[in-house]
């Protein structure tokens, strides 16, 4: 008889201990039981403010305010445009003179910014009350009766389906051209042998809105965008076409709501509001009336030739400029101005070309406001309130002296300045100190703290204004 010890050994020893351990029969659960809630594990709850902090780091190409932040950091800056147009004689010699169709422009556009102090004066009024649509005589009662009445929310409501039936009314002719683009856009992208057909249709749109648009709305909803539709459905084009049929429903939502009717009887429910909620007469409503053909007519006729010419040097130097040097910093110029009116952008934004004397400058402004919670009870729940204040970012580069920064805080009559100038002025720096010092206080301003300093680096505009960056739960539609 063998002994009973035969022993085999592995290559991977196998550990003992844990033969000795009771077993553990996992619980069988059946394909379609209830599973027991008890034992789900459940996400941790988590505080809103910490996972938008947390979503501040997870870059979403989808999100709008994503691509907002991004432009901060690389959009053009207009002044650097700007400054090659006015300061910089080498690059006017060889490329603006040279070029056929930007030399008769530029000449007429430095022309047009000869100014004197009053003509400065009237130049950033301009600017400053074509920002939006919503300003005159008219615009002023209304935010009257809301300041008046800040807890109506039905007053809101109407104001709101008002203002934006506004907005599209005096843009049709704008939103029509954008239309006009898309399809454009459109037919350039689709196959061949679909552009026949396409063509037939748009086609029959007529150009003068004011006297087609209801033919126009049926033809784009009933036969384009159908069309376009299927198209996309079928051949699975998610590319520029989609884009450019996503542009084209946008303007044509905008079309629909700038339709007579639909103006007109929103302004009937604002006006019917306003005169059975409110405290007002019949004059009052009169006036009101007589206000809105007032501000509706100065709109409409309003222009100015500076702003006017500068705006067409820019189109013709990105469209018809046959020198890539010219159509790249006539398009820098204009994406910075369009980037400028972003609605994540709550400022104002206002630039200067200026021959004054015989002295070229250019200077931008950007003015917002801020608010502070001066409460300082303890009480918590008491509702905070707030003072207004506001900050101006302003920039000046003058044809030779150099390039100046200004930070300026008011708040009621207190003032606070940061002052930055070029090197050369860096030994006059008590001297300009002094003499801003009495300029402020011929104009009853006080100066709550001034510094005065060399710039060393040129700022933009979001640097000053850091917390553009910050994510929230909407825009700045203030109107």
């Amino acid at each position: 008889m063998f002994d009973n010890n035969i022993s085999i050994k592995t290559n991977n020893p196998i550990n003992d201990n844990g033969l000795n351990k009771p077993k553990i029969k996992p619980e069988q659960v059946l394909p379609f039981d209830v599973i027991d809630p008890t034992k789900v594990t459940r996400t941790p709850k988590q505080d809103p403010s910490n996972q938008t902090k947390q979503n501040l780091f997870n870059y979403n190409p989808d999100s709008v305010f994503e691509k907002f932040v991004k432009s901060l950091q690389s959009s053009p800056v207009l002044a650097e445009g700007a400054k090659k147009l006015l300061l910089n004689k080498q690059f006017i010699n060889q490329n603006i003179n040279s070029d056929p169709v930007l030399r008769t422009l530029f000449e007429s556009f430095l022309k047009s910014i000869e100014m004197n102090d009053a003509e400065i004066l009237d130049f950033l009024k301009f600017q400053q009350k074509t920002y939006t649509k919503f300003h005159g005589e008219f615009f002023d009662n209304l935010r009257a009766l809301l300041k008046s009445n800040p807890d109506s929310e039905d007053f809101k409501a109407v104001l709101k389906n008002f203002l934006r039936s506004y907005d599209c009314f005096v843009s049709v002719e704008e939103t029509s051209k954008s239309i006009d683009s898309a399809l454009k856009n459109i037919e350039k992208n689709i196959p061949d042998m679909l552009k026949e057909t396409f063509n037939e249709m748009t086609e029959k749109l007529i150009p003068d809105n004011s006297k087609g648009l209801d033919l126009n709305l049926n033809l784009l909803k009933n036969e384009i965008l159908p069309f376009m539709g299927r198209y996309i459905s079928k051949m699975n084009d998610f590319g520029p076409v989609r884009d450019y049929v996503s542009v084209l429903v946008h303007n044509i939502v905008r079309l629909e709501t700038a339709s007579k009717d639909n103006f007109s009887n929103d302004l009937e429910s604002l006006f019917e509001f306003i005169r059975y909620n409110f405290d007002v007469d019949e004059k009052y409503m009169e006036t009101l009336k007589m206000s809105l053909i007032s501000t509706y007519e100065t709109a409409s006729n309003v222009k100015n030739d500076s702003i006017e010419s500068f705006l067409t040097l820019l189109e013709k130097g990105a469209k018809e400029s046959q020198s890539l040097t010219n159509k790249g910093v006539m398009e820098d110029m204009t994406e910075s101005l369009l980037f400028s009116r972003d609605v994540h952008i709550p400022l104002t934004h206002m630039f200067l070309p200026l021959n004054y004397n015989g002295m070229f400058m250019f200077s931008e402004l950007w003015i917002g406001k801020e608010y502070k919670d001066y409460d300082e009870s303890p009480d918590k729940k008491r509702k905070p309130e707030y003072q207004q204040s506001y900050k101006a970012f302003i920039t000046f580069d003058i044809q030779g002296l150099g390039y100046f920064e200004t930070t300026l805080v008011l708040k009621e009559s207190k003032l606070a300045l940061d002052i930055y100038v070029p090197g050369n002025l860096a030994d006059h720096i008590e001297k300009i100190k002094n003499d801003l010092n009495i300029l402020l206080s011929k104009n009853n301003l006080s100066v709550t703290n001034m510094t005065v300093q060399e710039s060393v680096k040129r700022r933009k505009f979001n640097e000053v204004f850091s917390n553009l960056s910050e994510r929230k739960s909407g825009v700045d539609v203030t109107i």
